[in-house]
């Protein structure tokens, strides 16, 4: 079975397109599916929303906090409350091209244990505003330094992983923020994981104005990811 995890915190806009998306694109892989929205700590009405959808959708399961548990935390939880042979996320504004999804998926079916898109690969099309795509890619650059790895794009909201390095390393990461989507990744390649990335198609969809107080949160929680990561891994 394949387990779509999609976190939702105020995604009102979004998350009803998002999951009727995918229960077009699920089908067609000729495997037993099951989404989990993953909503925490929603104050514009995305809860009722997924209630709906899970009433709706036999293949929809609602995990609700009525706190903020960060990304990180969401998506652990909602991949521990599911048996499958596969594990996906996506975000809810389905920024990557949905086209790639056979991809993602397939992509761990063919052996691979981490499977995900990457918006700076050769054959990209990502459609950014600056003031998210500078940082994004200084943050990427000092990662692939500091951790001697070659991923290029590590926060893409667009990943699958196998049964066994979800059994292996999803428990171990620490971090229940932002810096989740690093972490994993990170862990994976120290573990010796069959990591493959690939080129996407993607278009910025959040273009709102709290977007420089995001980018300030995230960097400063990276900052803290990566220096607590870094002392673990060399002891």
């Amino acid at each position: 079975m394949i387990v779509i995890a999609v976190p939702a915190c105020n995604e009102s806009k979004n998350l009803r397109n998002c999951i009727e998306t995918l229960m077009k694109e699920a089908p067609p892989l000729g495997e037993d599916f099951h989404i989990v929205i993953a909503e925490d700590g929603s104050t514009d009405g995305t809860d009722l929303i997924a209630q709906k959808l899970e009433q709706k959708h036999p293949q929809v399961t609602h995990l609700h906090s009525p706190c903020k548990l960060g990304k990180g935390l969401a998506l652990r939880q909602a991949f521990n409350a599911m048996e499958g042979d596969i594990y996906a996320f996506i975000d809810c504004d389905l920024a990557t091209d949905m086209k790639f999804f056979p991809k993602l998926i397939n992509s761990v079916r063919e052996g691979n244990d981490l499977a995900l898109g990457s918006r700076y690969m050769k054959g990209a099309d990502a459609n950014r505003v600056v003031l998210r795509d500078f940082p994004s890619r200084v943050y990427n650059g000092l990662i692939r330094l500091l951790f001697k790895d070659p991923v290029q794009d590590h926060q893409i909201g667009f990943k699958a992983f196998s049964r066994r390095l979800i059994k292996d390393v999803l428990n171990e990461c620490d971090s229940t923020g932002w810096f989740w989507d690093t972490e994993i990744i990170i862990r994976s390649i120290h573990s010796n994981y069959k990591i493959v990335e690939f080129p996407v198609e993607w278009e910025e969809k959040k273009k709102d104005t709290s977007s420089f107080k995001m980018v300030v949160a995230v960097t400063m929680q990276n900052v803290r990811g990566i220096i607590g990561l870094k002392k673990i891994l060399s002891k």
